[in-house]
């Protein structure tokens, strides 16, 4: 597993459902402050969605595009890695950070 440290403090934009796959993406339009991601609209919610997420404007898996609100010096394992985007875990949360305000930590388990 690996280990991340967070470097800047991160407020997210609140907190959203889980949209279940097959859901109808709306609005599309790509989101030019991160390439491969979308601006969109799912469920009446305005969000955004890693294109790796898409087929044929409709989620081809579960997503919860909520952010983590976390402070500067906190550690999150890493879960997966799209494009710009963490998504982490933290304590008993998991959700999205922006690679930005992430380093990894170099351990050995001796």
């Amino acid at each position: 597993m690996m280990k991340l440290c967070v470097i800047e403090s991160h407020n997210g934009e609140g907190k959203f459902p889980t949209f279940s796959k097959g859901s109808v993406i709306k609005n599309l339009a790509l989101y030019e402050k991160y390439p491969n991601w979308y601006a969109c609209q799912i469920n009446g919610y305005d969000t955004y969605v890693p294109i790796d997420f898409i087929t044929n404007d409709t989620l081809n898996q579960n997503y919860n595009p909520t952010e983590l609100q976390i402070k500067k010096g906190e550690v999150v394992e890493l879960l997966a890695l799209y494009y710009q985007w963490a998504y982490v875990k933290y304590q008993d949360q998991n959700g999205w950070l922006p690679c930005h305000i992430l380093r990894s930590i170099m351990s050995l388990d001796i």
